[in-house]
């Protein structure tokens, strides 16, 4: 038979909910505080070497003590008039996007700012230059200083102003892409859990048209199905609500749906699972291999008289791990892809995969050489938060 292979590509991996920036607001915060009072300390030690070595070079024996008070105690006065007045400014007014509106504001803000920074300085450093034995503190002229200062501080307040919006407008994006991403985990994780919750309805209509079609023909038969039945679905409520669960889990919830099938067909099927032991305590979907056998027995082994056999084989091939559900019906016919779509089963498969694993994982259709459909599902291997019960050889 002419071999016919489908490699269902999966969608973009789903995003993480990680925040996009170590932290919550509370620390970016303080971070940005600490930088803040970080950068005016620098500024002053900067500046005090700055004229300290400059008056050497002019051969002026001046102290370091002089400019250094000179310099720390400007940077701590703008340091204070940032916080108390720059910064509320700069929020209140913004330049960007709207600098025609909000210019006046900045500009009579300009002017405040550089006058109150100059008269703050003189009264500050008089009562420092005599604690530290310098004498009296001589200012020269005020009238001249508010020129010499304010043109000096017309750049410094462009540039505070400037960086209080950028990081603004850097914390505001870093709080939409948070919300953003918190917002496309849930609508996954919502999805996800509608895609498992339709397996179950999916397998208990096709158990109860089974029951059913036995009923009348076959009294002791319904009556093992039922009790079969009431067995998975107990297995099933109880299972863990979560995407993964341990391989062995997994091939828990499969023994069962097995029993309610070998109660069914009898000795006309055989199911045989086996797991290599490097594959043992791997990580897979929940309710992954119980609808790929499903599908296997409703076409392979229902489909002819004859006795049928299904095989689940799980392997592992360095980081990957390889789940195969193999029968030796008569295959598919046409187009795999339309098969995948036709049936619930398959379908939500490839859909549950794109969304745990994006393009990380593939759910292959293939027809045997023989005879028979395989179908392998190609996924991370990874270990499963807990492991429940032995493995098989």
């Amino acid at each position: 038979m002419s071999e016919v292979q489908a490699i269902m590509d999966t969608h973009a991996p789903p995003p993480s909910v990680a925040s996009p920036r170590s932290g919550g607001p509370d620390r970016l915060a303080r971070l940005g505080v600490a930088v803040v009072i970080g950068f005016f300390i620098a500024d002053g030690l900067f500046r005090t070497a700055y004229f300290y070595f400059g008056a050497l070079a002019e051969g002026d024996q001046e102290k370091f003590l002089a400019p250094f008070i000179a310099e720390m105690s400007a940077s701590v006065v703008v340091a204070a008039l940032f916080f108390a007045f720059v910064l509320p400014m700069a929020r209140r007014f913004p330049l960007w996007g709207r600098w025609r509106q909000n210019l006046l504001p900045n500009l009579v803000g300009l002017v405040v700012y550089s006058l109150a920074k100059t008269l703050l300085m003189w009264a500050l450093r008089m009562p420092l230059w005599r604690l530290a034995g310098l004498g009296a503190y001589d200012y020269g002229d005020v009238l001249y200083r508010f020129p010499m200062e304010g043109s000096n501080d017309i750049l410094f307040y462009v540039l505070m102003v400037g960086a209080v919006q950028f990081w603004d407008e850097w914390t505001a994006r870093q709080e939409r892409a948070l919300r953003e991403a918190r917002l496309e985990a849930a609508l996954h994780e919502t999805r996800l859990q509608a895609l498992q919750g339709q397996l179950q309805p999916h397998f208990l209509f096709n158990t109860l048209n089974t029951i059913s079609s036995v009923m009348y023909a076959d009294p002791e038969l319904a009556d093992r199905l039922i009790s079969r039945l009431s067995d998975l679905l107990r297995s099933s409520l109880s299972a863990p609500e979560r995407p993964e669960v341990s391989l062995e889990e997994e091939i828990e919830i499969l023994d069962r749906y097995v029993e309610l099938m070998s109660a069914r067909f009898g000795d006309r099927l055989s199911v045989s699972v086996s797991v290599a032991p490097e594959a043992r305590g791997s990580a897979v979907p929940v309710f992954l291999l119980q609808p790929l056998v499903e599908n296997a027995i409703q076409h392979g082994v229902a489909r002819h008289a004859g006795p049928g056999s299904v095989e689940v084989r799980v392997t592992r091939a360095g980081d990957r791990l390889l789940i195969r559900v193999a029968d030796d019906g008569p295959g598919i016919e046409g187009d795999p892809y339309e098969a995948v779509g036709k049936g619930v089963g398959l379908r939500n498969t490839r859909e549950r995969l794109a969304h745990l694993y994006g393009d990380g994982a593939a759910l292959t259709l293939r027809n045997g050489d023989d005879r028979g459909l395989d179908v392998t599902v190609e996924l991370p291997c990874r270990p499963a938060e807990e492991s429940a019960g032995a493995g098989r050889a």
